[in-house]
């Protein structure tokens, strides 16, 4: 599963989404403001169980060890 993620420089997500295959979807991109960046990002397998909210608040973005890639949130 693939979502549509838009994050601040450490990582922090503020905005999710959550794209459709099937052709009448909407479809969105996001315009990232200075100091943020928009990426397509596979959804880890332990994480695909989650709803949209509960994955917003257990996941962010892995900046530092290669591409960009979700990793759980350490609260």
């Amino acid at each position: 599963m693939k979502i549509m993620a838009l994050f601040d420089e450490s990582g922090k997500i503020q905005a999710l989404f959550h794209p459709s295959q099937d052709p009448g979807a909407p479809r969105i991109n996001f315009r990232p403001a200075a100091g943020h960046r928009a990426e397509t990002l596979d959804v880890p397998a332990e994480f695909q169980h989650l709803k949209p909210a509960q994955l917003h608040a257990a996941v962010k973005v892995e900046l530092h060890k290669g591409a960009p890639h979700l990793v759980a949130h350490k609260q």
